[in-house]
């Protein structure tokens, strides 16, 4: 059993949601990122994806994309990131790691190494946010030889046929986007989004995650009541953290503060 399959069966036990905490890796330099790395899990934090700087983020918005500028301005690549979920298990063993991303990295990385050094490093399974489907073969089975999870993305406009190939291939989770758009643009909807889970869930068995605009820990906990597994949180905690560290930076007081958020989330997803 996986990691993210021990979280998920721990938390249905406890009748509780999955609180993912989204962060990118190397923002604002590896040092800090590293800390605040090792923050979100005594936080509340149930799993992370830690995403791979990249400087043409499709999916993602101007919040996330800055995120990546900065980080990549400090040299962060996809080699420290592996690195630093390396050091990231030096002290934690349980909580599942995603890494997040664009297939560009992991292309230059090398499929034919990429995944093998992942799972050799500690990370749990992948997010490749723009491998479609019809691309999968590339990496298909890299990914089941190295016992990773392949997280797949659902998308409002997926249709049941298409859903139907999609998690096929899936293992993990279902990450269900709940909105039109690129994240931290604008926020979900509640309504829209009760029929897309039942759907979904008439096709897999697969926990599903919900993400894109859930903005607040109340937001967060209306969405709870969908017939989801968990909460994504992304934007809104990478907007947060790069809030408080543009102060001047006094690292206990600091990872106070980003603490005290991300345990606002986890209490709210927690209690719903």
């Amino acid at each position: 059993m996986t990691r993210i399959n021990e979280k998920f069966t721990e938390l249905k036990e406890k009748k509780q949601k999955a609180f993912t905490a989204y962060i990118c890796a190397g923002d604002p330099d590896y040092k800090t990122s590293l800390e605040v790395l090792k923050t979100l899990p005594r936080s509340g934090a149930d799993i992370i994806e830690l995403g791979i700087p990249f400087l043409d983020p499709a999916g993602d918005g101007p919040i996330i994309e800055e995120a990546s500028r900065r980080a990549i301005k400090n040299d962060m690549n996809l080699h420290k990131t592996l690195k630093m979920v390396q050091e990231f298990r030096k002290i934690d063993d349980k909580t599942p790691i995603i890494l997040m991303g664009y297939f560009n990295p992991i292309l230059k990385f090398g499929i034919d190494k990429i995944f093998y050094e992942a799972k050799k490093s500690g990370v749990d399974g992948f997010l490749i946010v723009d491998l479609p489907l019809e691309e999968e073969d590339e990496i298909i089975n890299q990914i089941k030889d190295n016992n990773l999870d392949l997280i797949q993305l659902i998308a409002p406009t997926t249709t049941g046929e298409r859903a139907k190939k999609i998690v096929k291939n899936a293992s993990g989770f279902l990450y269900l986007i709940s909105m039109l758009g690129i994240t931290g643009t604008k926020e979900a909807n509640f309504e829209d989004n009760i029929e897309n889970v039942k759907k979904l869930k008439e096709i897999s068995d697969l926990p599903i995650n919900i993400g894109f605009g859930i903005k607040n820990p109340d937001m967060a906990a209306k969405f709870c009541q969908l017939n989801v597994d968990g909460i994504v949180i992304g934007s809104t905690l990478v907007a947060k953290i790069a809030e408080i560290l543009q102060k001047p930076y006094k690292k206990d007081e600091s990872l106070k503060e980003i603490t005290k958020i991300v345990q606002d989330f986890s209490k709210k997803i927690k209690s719903s």
